[in-house]
């Protein structure tokens, strides 16, 4: 990990299939924020998981479905005791080997903008098996020694979440997506790829071409928050990680995120938090 960037999660089997409650024992339970290099398929059975998404919230619930595409930012979640359901992780040179993403799977765009999907009945229990026979199957010799039957799987999966998005989406995307939504997730994605270096609203709004003025009316007007107040999250989230999961000093943090000096970087941060970073590190 370099001082640029927020901590990765990165699972190095191609194909890993977890059952919740399980998973906890993966990924640490309200964990500040981390890159997930893999992509991951969420199916929520019963209860709730909150998650923040590239800053975006989304709650898992009975019949749900969430994707996660690879090199994603999450942010620690929160999960109710009754949470059930399965984790599909996948690594992006398998999909990549199966040359879907892009070709085959038109959906891609709309799947980015509105990952979280609700199953029917019928829908979620095709979805459950497959999760359970990629649980079966796990670690199965046959299985390992020939590659092209997880790339089998995944794509077989993929397909039938593309038929799932050509049925959904496209009442949800001319019902629920305005302008505004639009733009405002435009936003959020040049942020989670800029806030390191840019914490002005005019560079965000110049990258849009429009005024920050309009910007900062989109931002309120989606997330009732404040632009500058939405830019400062992708920041602190940062720097919550890095103080909480990494060993680099202020001065390494304050210099990865852009600040003249630590003791601008800790005036910032505690002025959005209420704590120094030296305190937070220490459990406040």
């Amino acid at each position: 990990m370099t001082q640029d960037t927020i901590p990765t999660i990165a699972l190095e089997k191609e194909l890993m299939v977890i059952r919740w409650p399980q998973a906890s024992d993966t990924f640490e339970p309200k964990r500040d924020s981390f890159r997930l290099a893999n992509g991951a398929f969420l199916l929520g059975l019963r209860g709730k998981l909150s998650l923040s998404m590239n800053l975006i919230q989304y709650d898992v619930t009975a019949h749900t479905l969430l994707t996660i595409i690879p090199h994603h930012i999450v942010q620690g979640y929160d999960i109710s005791d009754d949470f059930e359901g399965y984790l599909i992780l996948f690594t992006p040179a398998l999909a990549g080997d199966i040359n879907l993403w892009r070709s085959n799977l038109p959906f891609m765009t709309e799947m980015r903008y509105n990952p979280l999907v609700t199953l029917q009945r019928p829908e979620c229990d095709l979805f459950t098996s497959f999760c359970e026979f990629f649980y079966k199957v796990e670690g199965n010799d046959l299985i390992d020694s020939s590659p092209e039957i997880r790339k089998s799987m995944l794509t077989a999966l993929l397909h039938t979440l593309g038929a799932l998005y050509r049925r959904q989406i496209p009442l949800s995307i001319s019902e629920k997506q305005t302008r505004a939504n639009l733009t405002f997730r435009k936003f959020l994605s040049l942020l989670v790829t800029h806030y390191a270096q840019e914490r002005s609203v005019t560079f965000y709004a110049n990258a849009l071409c429009i005024t920050p003025k309009y910007l900062g009316t989109i931002c309120r007007e989606v997330s009732s928050k404040l632009a500058t107040d939405i830019i400062a999250s992708a920041v602190i989230l940062d720097a919550k990680a890095k103080l909480h999961n990494t060993d680099l000093t202020v001065q390494e943090i304050s210099h990865s995120l852009n600040f003249a000096n630590p003791s601008f970087f800790g005036r910032y941060f505690k002025r959005h938090t209420g704590y120094s970073p030296m305190q937070y590190r220490e459990g406040k």
